[in-house]
């Protein structure tokens, strides 16, 4: 089987970026997401790397060295070359609620990552790049017999992030990272009047928002301490909550005249904080087991209020999730030469059970039970293409005043490691 050259990794990529300018062009007519994205700051985002998400999220104690893990900045220690990933993703929700059933797809770029080992020695390295923090994507419409209302959320938080982690100890790593979190929500309703001549009218409101936070993170090595404990590692990691500076820009269209009324106002949000437990260990040579556990309480969340010490949105509330992934892993780059592509394929399986914050209504919880598959692709040159699927349903504690969601994801991450990224080492590394 023939190996890709460096000008087809380049193709894939130049690929990729075509169908997104030409897919993000047609979202904006035909996205919908769910209609729980209408609360608080949308839907949270684990992470983007279709290794994870294959693996339905559970990587907090992954120390796979071809992976920029977005979940623990600790694992940054283990980067076996410099890597460099693009992200680009596809979802799609049908929502139902009694007799009354919408569906809807969109497109998004997830984000672009580099990390590198600086000193092999003390295990120094450093990650950055951008990523989606949360999805607020979601199109509603009401018709009676006098009027049409199209309600539309789009928008969400971002993050671009600079990290970096050590080794002190063979057993320890440590790592963090700044986050910059920035973004707009935009909702919007437009009503449309049966009549000839009637104008609609449009409210909009947005909000435009920006802080930073830290993101913390440990692994640690038992079989560095217990021989008997093979590939067994325990990861944390911990975000803390941030301060959001926030814009509340309000444009009215009344019925039947062109005159917009546009009213600014200054205030703040805030964005909670999340703490996140794994273990994983490996089952011979090639397979991997990883558990994670994780927690934000969203109680505490608001998007917007003309005091910093507001209380949080009713809409919105304590928030867990359960994961579970098993792997095969994929061959290392010096083992891909003359394997056959079966052979030298990663395999991903996963499960997870999560308690959203989303509170559609008072005393009404929201879960979400989901499954994914993924496969990695090694390629001798250093690079590999990751694909996953994500598949669930999100049912309300009570059916008759919130929707069950039924939504799949799909993820594609390209990382390109080419022979030209010659990681910087000091002369007494191998020393």
């Amino acid at each position: 089987m023939t190996t890709p050259t460096s000008s087809m990794i380049k193709t894939i990529v130049g690929l990729m970026l075509v169908v997104l300018v030409v897919t993000a062009t047609h979202r904006r007519s035909v996205a919908q997401g769910s209609p729980y994205d209408f609360f608080g700051f949308g839907n949270p985002i684990s992470a983007t790397n279709s290794h994870l998400e294959g693996l339905s999220n559970s990587a907090v104690a992954l120390t796979d060295g071809t992976v920029i893990n977005e979940l623990n900045p600790a694992s940054y220690s283990f980067f076996n070359r410099t890597n460099i990933d693009v992200r680009l993703r596809f979802a799609y929700n049908q929502s139902d609620l009694a007799q009354a059933s919408s569906s809807g797809h969109l497109v998004k770029f997830s984000g672009f990552n580099v990390g590198t080992m600086f000193w092999n020695k003390l295990g120094l390295g450093a990650a950055f790049g951008f990523a989606p923090v949360t999805d607020a994507e979601a199109t509603t419409t009401r018709t009676d017999s006098l009027s049409s209302t199209i309600s539309k959320r789009e928008g969400g938080l971002s993050q671009f992030y600079l990290g970096a982690s050590l080794r002190p100890f063979s057993a320890l790593t440590l790592g963090g990272r700044v986050d910059v979190l920035f973004g707009n929500l935009l909702t919007k309703y437009q009503t449309s009047f049966v009549g000839e001549n009637i104008t609609p009218g449009v409210f909009q409101r947005e909000y435009a928002e920006h802080g930073v936070r830290g993101t913390f993170g440990f692994l640690l090595s038992l079989d560095s301490l217990f021989a008997d404990l093979r590939g067994v590692t325990i990861g944390a990691s911990y975000s803390t909550a941030a301060s959001l500076s926030t814009t509340q820009r309000t444009i009215v269209t009344p019925i039947n005249t062109f005159l917009d009324s546009i009213i600014e106002v200054n205030g703040y949000g805030y964005y909670p904080s999340k703490i996140q437990l794994g273990i994983a260990g490996r089952l011979g040579d090639r397979y991997r087991l990883e558990a994670d556990i994780s927690g934000q309480d969203f109680s505490t969340a608001y998007t917007f209020s003309k005091s910093s010490n507001a209380a949080g949105e009713a809409t919105l509330g304590s928030s867990n999730r359960f994961s579970l992934g098993f792997e095969r892993m994929s061959l290392s780059t010096e083992d891909v030469r003359g394997r056959s592509f079966f052979d030298k394929i990663g395999y991903r399986l996963g499960i997870s059970y999560a308690s959203l914050p989303f509170r559609p209504s008072p005393g009404v919880t929201v879960s979400e039970l989901g499954a994914s598959i993924g496969l990695g692709v090694p390629f001798a040159s250093g690079s590999n293409v990751d694909f996953a699927g994500q598949f669930g349903i999100r049912t309300p504690s009570n059916t008759a005043v919130a929707p069950k969601d039924l939504f799949f994801k799909f993820g594609v991450t390209v990382g390109i490691s080419e022979k030209w990224f010659v990681p910087l080492r000091r002369g007494d590394d191998d020393q």
